[in-house]
């Protein structure tokens, strides 16, 4: 069997290096990003460090869940939401067969383009209890688009939804790409962006032990990991990764029932418990 294709890996390599924020001589080898960097565009935290952090701005923003008020010590906090990008692919019939074994639940982020060659696909996924979200209609660099060009891909890969009877209600931005009015355009669409704070870096052509290592050294309670199903070896790691989370107290779940998690987890200051003067007490 022939090896992967060294040059073919490390122009990706080179590729996502760039977006994720490496020295500007390197991220000019990009024909796409090069410029934009080198011009000062300013790029989301995640399209810049490869993650987002814990914070409500930088992982689902316009949410009204303030990340910052969640208990990571509460029981409803060891959740893990798992998403898996760039499909339909045919190996997320796989995928699905693991994650029944495991009993995880899981959100698909699929490409709006590839919907209508995989329609019975998607319709399968969905029909499973896993959740769908749109990743645009051919994954590009989100806001390198015009605002028209912005609404035309999401409106596009929501129409290709529609037209197999499923309705998205997140959007994952491509690269983790984004801005202020990207994000208001996905809302006004009925799509709630979100990012990811552990990334799998199944895309570098690693083998399954280093992305299964990678993924579980990084998980912690409301970890929004992100994988591939276009990569073999996501799929390969992906047994040990639901067993090792389940060995630390973690269930892996759709980002509906994350969210739901992470509001049962937020605190109530003692203040509100107390009634400071001049506030209501908390509710009973």
């Amino acid at each position: 069997m022939r090896g992967p294709d060294r040059h073919a890996i490390r122009r990706h390599a080179i590729r996502r290096r760039a977006l994720f924020g490496l020295p500007l001589a390197v991220a000019a080898l990009h024909p796409a990003v090069g410029p934009a960097l080198a011009a000062g565009k300013p790029r989301s935290h995640a399209a810049t460090y490869g993650y987002a952090p814990f914070a409500t701005e930088h992982l689902i923003p316009g949410a009204d869940l303030d990340l910052s008020t969640v208990d990571p010590d509460h029981p409803a906090a060891r959740v893990i939401a798992l998403t898996i990008d760039d499909g339909p692919d045919p190996q997320d019939l796989r995928i699905l067969e693991v994650l029944r074994r495991h009993g995880a639940g899981a959100t698909f982020f699929f490409i709006g383009r590839k919907l209508d060659r995989q329609h019975d696909l998607t319709t399968q996924v969905a029909a499973s209890g896993h959740e769908i979200g749109s990743h645009s209609w051919e994954h590009p660099m989100m806001t390198d688009l015009p605002p028209a060009g912005q609404l035309r891909s999401l409106d596009a890969t929501n129409a290709a939804f529609g037209r197999i009877g499923l309705r998205p209600a997140w959007f994952r931005p491509p690269y983790g790409d984004f801005d202020a009015a990207v994000e208001a355009a996905a809302r006004a669409r009925g799509l709630q962006t979100v990012l990811w704070t552990v990334d799998s870096q199944d895309w570098k052509g690693t083998d399954a032990a280093t992305i299964g290592r990678r993924v579980v050294d990084r998980l912690h309670p409301g970890a929004v990991v992100l994988m591939h199903s276009t990569k073999p070896a996501s799929l390969q790691a992906l047994p040990d990764i639901l067993a090792a989370g389940a060995s630390r107290g973690y269930r892996f779940v759709t980002l509906s029932a994350w969210r739901e998690a992470m509001r049962q987890a937020v605190t109530v200051p003692m203040a509100l418990h107390l009634g400071e003067p001049g506030r209501p007490a908390a509710p009973r």
